[in-house]
């Protein structure tokens, strides 16, 4: 796994307050398969937040206190940030004052508010991908209002942003709207990353396995690899994913009535789902 969304940097957000943490958490990730990890502290557009300079070196540090350590040093640690989205992240991106993916991508990773879309939400989307940008959005499925509103979704795909889901709405750990809504994005093509917003050391041994097996028995093992490597493997090397056509309305809701009918939901083969190469989400 290529875990694109963390919080394991020590005293800078939400996250752990020791390093001791930061470590363990590079140890459970190890011992669970994930051999790379993308630091995201949240950050904000305003001259206040959290800053470029600030993260690079707490990655140093992290990196060089995992030195010694063979498990937390097998992990390849990025440097990133999970921005609020407003209408001045572009110039923060273009400023150098906040982190895309891994640093030198153009792949950004921003978040909603939990509960509303603000207005001006999809009019930044398109401004990002507009001047270069592949918008990432971290856990639409935990937005209350994005999780009812696909056709919104499927817009903000159209107009060039992708989806990052979490490995704990696929196993119900935020409620059961927020892990519908994940199989439903699933279902229909608008997920395009898995990652595990991990902030605990208990995050990754606690949830990735299981994430994986759910995802893995629902579109097949090679299609849920794609979500949780190579899709974020390729945007770490600065290569946007091959996606496929999200399923439109019209299919989905044949799918629906083909469940009605049949007793049972209509879910797309993985390898029509996944496309011939296993890998173009």
């Amino acid at each position: 796994m290529f875990d694109i969304h963390s919080h394991l940097l020590p005293g800078l957000d939400d996250g752990p307050t020791r390093i001791q943490d930061s470590l363990e958490m590079l140890r459970t990730a190890q011992r669970v398969g994930v051999r790379a990890i993308v630091a995201t502290p949240h950050c904000e557009s305003h001259r206040l937040s959290l800053r470029t300079s600030t993260i690079q070196s707490s990655v140093t540090g992290l990196r060089t206190a995992a030195s010694d350590d063979p498990e937390a040093s097998a992990v390849e640690l990025y440097v990133g940030s999970e921005i609020m989205l407003d209408p001045g992240v572009r110039a923060a991106l273009d400023a150098g004052d906040v982190l895309t993916l891994g640093g030198s991508t153009r792949f950004a990773l921003v978040e909603l508010p939990m509960r509303e879309i603000p207005d001006y939400a999809e009019d930044v989307l398109f401004e990002l991908a507009a001047t270069g940008y592949v918008p990432v959005l971290a856990h639409p499925e935990r937005n209350h209002a994005l999780s009812q509103r696909f056709d919104v979704m499927l817009r903000i795909i159209k107009r060039g942003a992708l989806m990052q889901l979490e490995a704990g709405s696929v196993v119900g750990a935020y409620g059961q709207i927020a892990q519908q809504c994940a199989m439903d994005m699933i279902d229909r093509r608008m997920c395009h990353f898995i990652a595990s917003d991990a902030h605990r050391p208990g995050a990754y041994d606690a949830l990735i396995p299981r994430a994986v097996e759910a995802v893995a028995a629902r579109i097949g093992r090679e299609a849920a690899d794609a979500l949780f490597d190579a899709n974020p493997a390729a945007a770490l090397a600065g290569e946007r994913p091959v996606i496929a056509e999200p399923v439109s309305e019209e299919e989905w809701q044949e799918g629906r009535r083909r469940k009605e009918r049949a007793g049972r939901f209509h879910i797309l083969p993985a390898k029509k789902w996944w496309g011939k190469q296993g890998s173009n989400l």
